[in-house]
């Protein structure tokens, strides 16, 4: 499979939606039928587990954010190929793992049901190719059917929100922010069309090249903080609806 470039995929988006898109397709397991895959390189570390890795020219560029630990210029994430869990953990598990307390749901009420879990590593690179941040998280896959949702816990935000978010709702005190994006991935040495480039220019799909065939993709993506815990809901190609989506913070928000 060929790297994938990850330049200007998601221009003028949330940091957070952007960093979380990158997460989910790293967390990903490597299945033909998982077109995503085909923008994710292999690689191994040892000799027994082989890994997904996002790299620029490879990794996503998220643009230089200042964060507490530096300059960010990219970011990178990565997960093996072998889930954390493939039964819902306990949250004393969750702890052990990764030293937080997040609110788990094992099936949600509109039929959503927990899949696998896989750990994801974050690394924030900055513009010499130093590490400047590493966080850890967690991301559950739930599916429903043949459809597909996941669900990422992390013991904080990776970046700042950015200015640029509104909140779309709230549920129990707690604001929740959506971000929805059509977007088209290419060959590298895709030429524009006449009609592609309209569509660039009214924003009807962000366009990121390294792909090897035409593949349009629809991503919701959901997020909160609580208890300090950032949880992400992302549905890339889905058949939910932003509404649905939206419904299915609050029994997070409210499990005990």
């Amino acid at each position: 499979m060929n790297a994938y470039n990850w330049n200007n995929t998601f221009p003028d988006m949330p940091k957070s939606f952007k960093n979380k898109v990158n997460e989910t397709l790293s967390s990903l397991p490597e299945k033909k039928e998982n077109d995503e895959m085909e923008n994710i390189k292999l690689y191994k570390r040892g000799s027994i587990r082989k890994k997904i890795i996002v790299i620029l020219a490879a990794t996503m560029v998220i643009g230089t954010t200042v964060f507490a630990a530096g300059k960010i210029q990219s970011i990178n994430s990565s997960s093996s190929t072998i889930p954390t869990y493939t039964t819902i953990p306990t949250v004393k598990q969750v702890n052990n793992d990764f030293k937080f307390n997040p609110k788990l749901v094992d099936k949600f009420d509109n039929g959503y049901t927990f899949a696998d879990g896989y750990t994801v590593n974050n690394k924030g690179i900055d513009d010499k190719g130093n590490s400047v941040k590493k966080t850890k998280s967690l991301n559950f896959k739930y599916t429903k059917g043949n459809d597909k949702l996941n669900l990422s816990m992390e013991n904080g935000m990776f970046e700042e929100r950015s200015n640029k978010e509104t909140v779309f709702d709230t549920c129990n005190g707690i604001d929740l922010y959506y971000s929805s994006s059509v977007y088209k991935f290419v060959p590298a040495n895709y030429k524009l069309t006449d009609q592609d480039k309209q569509d660039k220019l009214s924003d009807k799909y962000v366009f990121s090249y390294g792909s090897d065939k035409v593949k349009i993709s629809q991503v919701q993506y959901l997020d909160w903080m609580q208890g300090g815990i950032h949880y992400s809901l992302l549905a890339m190609n889905s058949h939910i609806s932003k509404d649905e989506l939206v419904k299915m913070a609050p029994q997070i928000i409210r499990t005990k």
